[in-house]
């Protein structure tokens, strides 16, 4: 290419179709960006079924703070699923320092209340302390079985993300729910009902 060439092509309209061009581009991947965002906010997560439901609830090992009472002939520093065999289960994995927990707290021991006749319900508190999880459940009048996953192994197993979760888990050890984010007494009382019908 000769340089009169060269200096045609580089003219201020060729520069300017170039720059016009490149701009296009650059907000056509803004456009599409925004939008897989957006669409990734809407969906629901709660709404995926997880792959543990309908499968055998993983075993755990947890230290206790507090139900040893409600647990006859257990080991004193720990108890295990396998200890509360044929009963079922709501599981809640929590936190002392969890916002939503605090959400909840009031409605577990609101449902335990009413139902302990039929369902055992255990708490376990994940990246906690015993002394600060005590407190919590102190503090909010907790009665039922509290556990501490002190190794973490527990929340992994279960493949716990974040808290609070709850599954439920009927009296052959079968999870038949999961539950993302905080519970109320009153969706409990209807979820709980397809560990009851499986259960017995």
């Amino acid at each position: 290419m000769s340089s009169e060439e060269q200096q045609s092509s580089d003219t201020p309209g060729s520069r300017r179709r170039t720059h016009l061009i490149i701009t296009g581009v650059i907000i056509a991947l803004a456009v599409i960006l925004v939008t897989v965002m957006a669409t990734g906010l809407r969906l629901d997560t709660t709404r995926v079924p997880p792959a543990n439901i309908d499968k055998p609830a993983q075993t755990f090992r947890v230290a206790w703070v507090q139900g040893q009472s409600l647990l006859p002939n257990v080991n004193a520093d720990h108890f295990t699923l396998s200890d509360l065999k044929g009963r079922p289960v709501v599981l809640n994995f929590w936190a002392s320092w969890c916002v939503s927990c605090r959400q909840e707290a009031h409605e577990l021991e609101k449902f335990w209340q009413a139902n302990k006749d039929q369902v055992q319900v255990i708490g376990i508190a994940i990246q906690d302390s015993a002394e600060d999880a005590k407190r919590f459940a102190a503090y909010f009048g907790k009665t039922y079985i509290i556990g501490l996953d002190e190794d973490g192994k527990a929340a992994i197993d279960y493949g716990v993300s974040g808290v609070p979760e709850t599954f439920l888990i009927d009296a052959n050890g079968v999870i038949r729910h999961k539950e993302i984010g905080p519970v109320d007494a009153k969706q409990l009382t209807e979820d709980v009902k397809k560990i009851l019908v499986t259960g017995q």
